[in-house]
């Protein structure tokens, strides 16, 4: 997070203790590092609620599909479109009756023979 070498915590260990001085010192690095665990476990807190909003609202396949775009795994995104393909294919099949389809093909293909074809020339 902070890129703070050795040199740096001495001069900050120096300040601090020309500040508050070596009798509070102790107390004020008590209280430092309870606020400093505070803001860690808050923050873990939070992203282990975002993590289980994710998980609650499917957003795990988008994230997956994200990460395999990101990634350029084809072969999981495919998994996934013909997923949801079968299941389009699935709802179709059991709306649309195969009879009621060949019957249209049949009146249309009667339809066609008995009505004589446009003529496509024009006399002008």
């Amino acid at each position: 997070m902070f890129d703070l070498g050795w040199s740096e915590f001495l001069i900050i260990g120096f300040v601090l203790m020309m500040v508050v001085g070596p009798k509070d010192l102790p107390k004020v690095l008590r209280t430092f590092s309870k606020l400093t665990s505070q803001a860690r476990s808050m923050a873990r807190e939070f992203t282990s609620s975002l993590e289980d909003a994710t998980k609650d609202s499917d957003m795990g396949d988008v994230k997956k599909f994200v990460t395999d775009l990101k990634t350029g795994n084809l072969e999981d995104m495919a998994t996934i479109i013909d997923d949801d393909t079968k299941k389009e294919l699935e709802n179709i099949k059991s709306t649309a009756s195969v009879d009621d389809i060949g019957d249209d093909v049949r009146e249309i293909q009667k339809s066609a023979k008995s009505d004589p074809k446009p003529d496509t020339k024009t006399d002008t």
